[in-house]
């Protein structure tokens, strides 16, 4: 091994119920492309992820360059020369491509902070790729997903080069690009391990091969000694006589679905008949229309023109609307738009059919599940440990089979397959192909659309071929070959794709205040609302109740922003609140002294307060608890500790402190100066500092984040730490208002500080927010707060308001997102 790029000895990894791995052994040469061959749950992805270090294995070693690792992170592997791209992108949505690339490149090739949008830019356009750097990756299509990735691997000068099914999301013309950027990396030494299941491209692009059966290695050797039926006999463990089911005499077959003159963004006046039993193909060069056309039947797509299902009109309102009319649709975005990965196999199979294992339509009956799901997935093979499998947890292939059976038990008039055997191996491929004709011998009208022309030759009985967004050609059994289909859709377009093209579209956004536009709305408001105020009482604006003001905000904008920490990685911390009245409490003990002592109080209460969110962060990520039982439990806790050392307020402040904590600059209090200092440097960090990279990565994908070398465990307890100091350091700014430790205090800004950090454009579900915004925020509330006091408006209104507040800015980014989600899903079938 010595002389290996790449090896791995007697991995084993055992999950509950699966040995995904046994015993494997896999060398790979430097200079040679090493393809990993088997059909879906083989264990060839988790055997690159226990190269990649984004899987523990249970047994065995790792060696990469000469040098042996029990075990591995992703981090390591990187800075060790292994680049890994997946079949899902590693990436997480919240970071713009330039971030992604701070985050994926290892120290000695990754640029400097400042100049990492312009130099990924350059490096996009040195490879061909029209992708702007300042994107956040949530709007990408999933193939520019996947170049992104390509690239950053590409970018750090890999030795060891892992492919997992690369080519799935990418057209001809980028494999094409991708081949050639793989040869150039082999001819310089590279080893590249190859994931595909796709013979062809084996055969153009690798030298030796490993095939995985069941977590075992069953074969292998040189490409070139082996035929493509041995390479599938291996793959499958037995002979594959023939690819393709029959296909029927459809002759007498009533027409099921008619659409007239359909027309929509990309297509027009697209006419089509398809009968019951009958599998008619959707072909053409990608771009062309005719995946507009099968989304716009599902109702994903606006379009207009007549549509019926067995003679009754189909109303294109939506999903729901086309699967009333008996439409279903199953999307070859498999994880975002077909399965519910946290579900079971079970949930997922009856997700449409739940009337019928339901008592009286309300209370499900476990035994009328099992009955309609065990069959339809035995019938598919579904490689699962059992019903109550998590869906995520198994391989593409078999997320598809468990979307067949389905759509199989739900009897569609009408079914809409996109991609049925993107990212398949060749066992599963016969298995979706006779389910589909199985399907059509109910009686379905089947459309599928493919990009691979053999299979539509061999599973359709027509195919339309469209072209700039017109049904250009019709195939019927005569003329129905792999040559005339994509003669066909060569012959009918002068369109040419580039190679590769991505995110041409896209122009670059001029961030308009650096992005700020949250806190630069919530000054505004601040403004409108004091102005207003001020007519109706001058004395608002006076220096006092100014002064009162901001030393009021100056708690809640330092409570908000350790909030704002936590929810960016996808929590929430219910304790700041009871950690402000510890904080008040102990600062209490050392205020009738001279300030130096005050200063050691004011560091027992920090370190009180970080010693809670160590606490909470153990809890969350050691114990596994949720964080809001984490955080409730420890606030209960906390408060109860504050009650004891001050069962009743005490511990006034003396005069010499309290001149000390109210002096002000130019009229503004110091405290208030100081929590904008903190509230910039949280800003530096969240946008600029590798740690704030981590906290949105981890709130906006933990597994990508975790693939991309990002420590999810350590982050989370850090966000915790940091958000238990910091509302400390609330507690001293409160102590600074009102000279006297009271446990009592602090509880409603636990409710305040939600407020302010989702208001503030932070995303409830975690990976974005601003400290900047969250401070504007903050200064609105109290502002809010304060302006009701003035206008004689009771306490009861200003918590209706607040509640008000907050649903709004749940409600605005909700509904963003999901506009943003259309608006991808579109572009991604443009």
């Amino acid at each position: 091994m010595r002389d290996a790029a790449l090896a791995l000895s007697g991995i084993v990894k055992q999950y509950p119920g699966v040995r995904a791995l046994d015993g494997v052994d896999l060398t790979v040469r430097p200079g040679v492309v090493h393809a990993v061959l088997g059909e879906n749950g083989a264990g060839k992805s988790t055997l690159v992820g226990v190269a990649a270090g984004s899987v523990t294995p249970d047994e065995g070693r790792i060696t990469i360059l000469g040098r042996e690792y029990a075990a591995m992170t992703p981090a390591v592997a990187r800075e060790h020369g292994l680049a890994l791209v997946y079949q899902t992108p590693a990436l997480a949505g919240s970071l713009t491509v330039a971030e992604s690339m701070l985050v994926l490149l290892p120290e000695q090739v990754r640029p400097k902070v400042g100049a990492a949008s312009a130099w990924t830019d350059a490096h996009l356009r040195g490879l061909g790729l029209d992708i702007d750097a300042d994107l956040q990756i949530s709007d990408l299509t999933v193939r520019e997903a996947h170049l992104v990735e390509i690239a950053a691997a590409l970018a750090t000068e890999p030795r060891v080069l892992v492919l997992d099914e690369p080519t799935e999301a990418l057209g001809p013309d980028e494999t094409n690009w991708l081949f050639d950027r793989i040869r150039a990396l082999v001819a310089t030494g590279t080893a590249v391990v190859y994931i595909t299941h796709r013979i062809p491209e084996i055969r153009q692009i690798a030298q030796t091969m490993t095939v995985l059966r069941d977590g075992r290695v069953v074969g292998g050797g040189p490409v070139a000694d082996h035929t493509d039926e041995q390479i599938v006999e291996m793959i499958v463990g037995r002979s594959l006589d023939t690819t393709f089911p029959d296909k029927p005499d459809l002759s007498a077959a009533p027409v099921v679905l008619t659409v007239d003159g359909l027309s929509g963004a990309g297509f027009t006046g697209v006419d089509a008949r398809v009968s019951a039993g009958e599998i008619v193909g959707f072909a053409g060069v990608e771009g062309n229309g005719q995946r507009q056309v099968l989304r716009a039947l599902a109702g994903l797509v606006r379009a207009d023109g007549r549509v019926t299902v067995k003679d009754g009109p189909v109303s294109l309102a939506g999903p729901a609307a086309a699967a009333r009319h008996g439409i279903t649709f199953l999307s070859g975005e498999r994880l975002q738009e077909a399965v519910f990965g946290d579900l079971t196999v079970r949930e997922n199979v009856d997700a449409l059919s739940l009337t019928r294992v339901s008592l009286l339509r309300s209370v499900l009956v476990p035994g009328k599940e099992r009955a309609l799901v065990s069959p339809a997935v035995a019938a598919l093979r579904v490689k699962a440990a059992s019903l109550e499998t998590p869906v995520g947890t198994l391989s593409g292939g078999n997320q598809q089979k468990v979307l067949l059976a389905r759509a199989g038990i739900g009897d569609p008039a009408v079914l809409l397959v996109e991609d049925p055997t993107q990212g398949v191996d060749a066992g599963a491929r016969l298995e979706i192909y006779r389910v589909l004709r199985e399907l059509a011998g109910r009686g379905t009208a089947v459309i599928v659309l493919s990009t691979d022309a053999v299979e539509l030759e061999g599973l359709c009985d027509r195919v339309l071929v469209f072209s700039r967004g017109r049904i250009q050609a019709e195939l019927s059994a005569a003329t129905l070959s792999e040559r005339d289909i994509t003669g066909a859709a060569v012959l009918a377009t002068e369109r040419t794709v580039a190679a590769p093209v991505a995110g041409g579209r896209h122009r670059r956004r001029r961030r308009l205040l650096g992005g700020e536009t949250h806190a630069a709305l919530m000054l505004l408001l601040t403004i409108l609302v004091g102005g207003a105020t001020a007519v109706h009482s001058p004395t608002f604006l006076g220096m006092l109740n100014i002064g009162q003001l901001l030393l009021a905000t100056a708690s809640l904008a330092v409570v908000s922003l350790g909030q704002l920490i936590v929810v960016m990685t996808g929590g929430i911390d219910l304790s700041v609140g009871s950690v402000v009245a510890l904080s008040v409490v102990t600062a209490s003990f050392f205020g009738a002294g001279p300030p130096a002592l005050f200063a050691v109080g004011v560091l027992a209460g920090l370190a009180a307060g970080a010693l809670v969110g160590l606490v909470n962060g153990v809890l969350v990520t050691r114990v596994n608890l949720p964080p809001v039982v984490a955080t409730l439990i420890s606030s209960i806790g906390v408060v109860g500790v504050a009650q004891l050392l001050r069962p009743l307020p005490g511990g006034q402040a003396g005069d010499t402190l309290l001149a000390a904590l109210g002096t002000t600059v130019a009229g503004v209090p110091m405290v208030f100066v100081v929590v904008v200092l903190v509230g910039i440097a949280g800003h530096v960090l969240v946008r600029r500092a590798r740690v704030g990279r981590a906290l949105r990565a981890t709130g906006s994908d933990p597994l990508s984040a975790s693939r991309m070398g990002v420590g999810t465990l350590p982050t989370r307890l850090l966000a915790y730490l940091l958000a238990g100091a910091l509302a400390a350091g609330g507690g001293i700014a409160l102590y600074a208002q009102t000279g006297v430790g009271d446990s009592s205090v602090g509880q409603a800004l636990t409710l305040a500080s939600v407020t302010a950090v989702v208001l503030g454009g932070a995303s409830i579900f975690g990976g974005s927010g601003s400290a900047l915004a969250t401070l504007a925020t903050a200064l609105f509330l109290q502002t809010i707060t304060s302006s009701l006091s003035f206008l004689s408006v009771s306490i009861a209104w200003q918590y209706w308001i607040q509640g008000i507040l907050v649903v709004a800015a749940a409600l605005v980014p909700l509904l963003r997102g999901r506009r943003r989600r259309r608006a991808v899903v579109a572009l991604t079938t443009a």
